[in-house]
């Protein structure tokens, strides 16, 4: 029957429209599963490998697992101070498509896996070091090496009254070094 045909039970009008049932049979709608907690970058790694060794195919899983990862953030990698828990987190970064149904390659985009990458790197280098925060920025001054006419120059117009202090006492030392007074 085509389209153009008018219906056999209602005639030339439109049949009438039904009623939308009182019950809808659709799921009943579940709260979305939490992230699981971690405290340190090593209970993040045996976490998300507990995670991962779970292959089952369900959205609830998947949901948990991205988020559970996602707590990964440069605060926290800044936080850390065991290279040995670093170095799993930089391997876990690094083979992120290493053939996990679902891994950290769908929890973070590339750019993301890069920037984290570039933070644990950085921190590990930082704890070789035997640093625990990084050095401040800016080059480093020493009134010491300062030529006089420059120290006078600098005392006379700097803006930061705490160089101004620091150089002020460098002058006082020198005077006292020329006059005799090694103190």
């Amino acid at each position: 029957m085509s389209w153009r045909q008018p219906d056999l039970f209602c005639g030339e009008k439109q049949p009438a429209k039904t009623l939308r049932p009182d019950r809808a049979y659709r799921p009943v709608a579940r709260s979305a599963p939490k992230p699981f907690a971690w405290e340190s970058m090593g209970a993040w790694v045996r976490l998300m490998h507990r995670l991962f060794a779970i292959e089952e195919p369900s959205s609830d899983h998947y949901r948990r697992s991205r988020e559970t990862a996602r707590q990964l953030t440069a605060p926290r990698v800044r936080a850390c101070r065991h290279d040995d828990d670093l170095e799993r987190v930089e391997q876990m970064l690094i083979e992120a498509r290493a053939g996990w149904l679902y891994g950290l390659d769908r929890a973070f985009t590339k750019a993301e896996r890069g920037e984290l990458l570039v933070e644990v790197r950085n921190r590990r280098r930082l704890l070789a070091l035997g640093r625990t925060a990084p050095r401040t920025k800016g080059a480093r001054f020493d009134p010491a090496l300062v030529p006089d006419a420059a120290l006078d120059r600098l005392i006379q117009s700097h803006a930061d009254l705490c160089v101004v202090k620091r150089l002020r006492q460098e002058r006082a030392r020198r005077m006292n070094h020329v006059a005799g007074n090694p103190d």
